[in-house]
C-alpha cells in the first residue's frame, strides 16, 4: 500500500516498522510493503510516477464503453472471490471487497 502526498503517520493502524533503508515499511498487517512519500529516494518519485500512471489509466478507462453487458452491476457489488477478466466494469451502487479478488488478463 502507499499514501502520497501525506506522509507514513497518515496510515494508522497498521503497526509499521521502516526497513533499515528507510525506502519502505512493513507489518504482520499486511502483504508486502508499505510506501510513503516521506520515505528515502526513491521512494517519492516511484510514488508520484505511480499515482500519474493510476491517473492515466482512470482517464482511459472512464472515456471506455462497456465491453460486455456482463460486467455491468456483477454480483451486485459483492465481489470478494471473484476474478475479474480485463474490461470495463460498472456498478450502480458500492461495491464491497471483502476478501481477495483476482484480476486476469
Amino acid at each position: 500500500i502507499g499514501v502520497s502526498p501525506v506522509a507514513a503517520t497518515a496510515m494508522t493502524g497498521f503497526s509499521l516498522i521502516a526497513d533499515s533503508s528507510n525506502k519502505f515499511s512493513t507489518s504482520t498487517q499486511i502483504t508486502g510493503q508499505a510506501y510513503a512519500s516521506d520515505y528515502t529516494s526513491p521512494t517519492p518519485s516511484t510514488m508520484t510516477a505511480a499515482i500519474s500512471d493510476m491517473q492515466t489509466a482512470y482517464n482511459d478507462a472512464a472515456v471506455r464503453p462497456l465491453s460486455d453487458g456482463a460486467n455491468i452491476d456483477i454480483k451486485g457489488g459483492l465481489i470478494s472471490g471473484e476474478t475479474l477478466t480485463a474490461g470495463v466494469y460498472n456498478w450502480g451502487s458500492d461495491i464491497n471487497i471483502g476478501s481477495d479478488i483476482y484480476l486476469k488478463g
